[in-house]
């Protein structure tokens, strides 16, 4: 894997990744929905998905708020608008905010993939 791969790819093959881990603590997480992993999307292959599944691990440690819409987003495939709804927040604060998370995750996987 290279860091030159769009986050937002690495995310959502880690979305579809994650969706199909069994015994893991993603089986069952659904905070709004039973949305369902979309079998055609991208997925990563298991060594990709533990390194990205780090980053958001990280994520998770210093920023829960953004870990929980980069899940719902990228493993539950739910919409930054119905985010928004459900946190009674704007779609433009939620955006900014995946947006955040996201550059959060990309100088974690660098940081992951120099020391590797």
């Amino acid at each position: 894997m290279t860091v030159t791969r769009h986050v937002k790819d690495l995310l959502e093959g880690w979305g579809n990744w994650s969706f199909c881990r069994l015994g893991t603590e993603y089986k069952g997480m659904s905070y709004m929905s039973q949305a369902s992993g979309r079998k055609d999307g991208p997925s990563l292959s298991d060594d990709e998905g533990l390194i990205v599944d780090a980053a958001v691990s990280s994520l998770k440690r210093y920023d829960i708020d953004g870990y929980n819409i980069i899940f719902l987003h990228y493993q539950q495939h739910i919409s930054c608008r119905a985010i928004a709804r459900h946190m009674n927040r704007r779609p433009d604060y939620v955006t900014a905010y995946l947006g955040r998370a996201e550059a959060y995750i990309a100088g974690c996987l660098r940081t992951l993939l120099e020391a590797a």
